[in-house]
């Protein structure tokens, strides 16, 4: 039973190495809820595991119900999802764009989880981050079947500074539901690297690499702006591994 606890530990271990945290979650708790484990010397360390990720949420998060259309990239970066945001943008019409956006509360589930996305990305552009975190939720809640709100939250984490285990469940979600699009491995990636920033654990170098070459294989010729970022990305981690290994 002991050899049988190690190996269920060293595979929760693993698998939130390489980015498949939502499975090392139920593992961990499946684990935490047999009692004879009580005893195991790893007893406390998988429960802090636990506890450390129900404090970001996974205990809660929406579950994707269907397989949707998702938004497919343009080659400038943006969504179909944000134009309401990028008119704004170029007119500063508030009026116009509360107009809008009250139209979209008004919709559909679809419409109303735009308008939510919408007015994250406008906080977050008004650097208004507490708001912003808000009403990210808010669209997945909604709208967990869409990519893109999954992976633009995980996103807004991982620029802002947010909490880097709840960014990488966002960010796995993403993936899952839409995984040929090379953003979504892009800053998965990036959360990767911000972990081994925090925790100094270069265990999380081969998925962070691993990441980004799956980003590089994926992104269509016209994506130049993404491949450009992924490249500058390679070579910071290039030269951050020669000063720390």
């Amino acid at each position: 039973m002991i050899k049988q606890f190690d190996e269920q530990v060293q595979q929760i271990n693993e698998l939130f190495l390489n980015g498949h945290v939502k499975e090392s979650y139920q593992l961990a708790k499946a684990l935490l809820a047999n009692s004879t484990f009580t005893d195991h010397e790893s007893f406390l360390t998988i429960q802090q595991h636990v506890t450390l990720l129900e404090a970001n949420g996974y205990a809660n998060m929406p579950v994707p119900t269907a397989e949707v259309k998702q938004s497919v990239e343009r080659t400038d970066g943006s969504y179909p999802e944000r134009d309401v945001l990028a008119a704004y943008i170029g007119s500063e019409d508030d009026q116009q764009f509360g107009k809008v956006v009250d139209e979209l509360l008004a919709g559909s589930v679809e419409a109303q989880a735009n308008a939510y996305y919408t007015m994250a990305e406008f906080f977050d552009l008004a650097k208004e981050h507490d708001k912003a975190l808000v009403q990210y939720a808010e669209a997945i809640k909604l709208q967990p079947n869409k990519a893109l709100y999954w992976g633009a939250f995980a996103q807004f984490l991982s620029r802002n500074e947010g909490s880097p285990y709840l960014a990488l469940r966002l960010i796995e979600e993403a993936i899952q539901l839409d995984n040929m699009n090379p953003r979504w491995y892009y800053i998965q990636g990036n959360i990767f690297l911000q972990l081994v920033a925090a925790t100094k654990n270069l265990s999380y170098l081969p998925a962070l690499e691993d990441s980004w070459e799956k980003a590089k294989k994926r992104c269509s010729a016209k994506q130049v702006a993404l491949k450009v970022d992924i490249a500058k990305s390679n070579d910071v981690l290039t030269q951050w591994k020669k000063q720390m290994l």
